[in-house]
């Protein structure tokens, strides 16, 4: 996907050593950091493509939060409002959520 200041857009999770990189706001719980950033969790498993009951189950503890998830939140808080809407736009073009979590990861989709 292209977006609007010419670059491509995909969305990467990067692990080294089995752990994410520490950021500056991880002592915040990345059920606070997903909803100040406007992610509801229903959205973020959407973006993810996981269940819902996935994302919430993590961002309560319940499971062990994924890098993934982790990632998807802190590439988020990074973008620009209309960066947001354009990977929106994508989203809601697709029908179910297995295809749109695909069209994240390829570029050209």
């Amino acid at each position: 996907m292209t977006l609007s200041n010419g670059n491509e857009a995909s969305i990467v999770c990067a692990v080294v050593s089995g752990a994410v990189m520490p950021g500056p706001m991880d002592n915040e719980p990345w059920q606070r950091r997903a909803k100040r950033a406007g992610l509801s969790q229903k959205d973020l498993a959407r973006f993810l493509g996981v269940a819902p009951n996935t994302v919430s189950r993590q961002l309560r503890g319940e499971l062990e939060i994924r890098p993934y998830t982790v990632n998807f939140i802190r590439a988020w808080e990074r973008l620009s409002p209309r960066d947001r809407d354009e990977l929106w736009a994508l989203i809601e073009t697709t029908e179910d959520e297995t295809s749109a979590a695909y069209k994240l990861q390829k570029p050209d989709a």
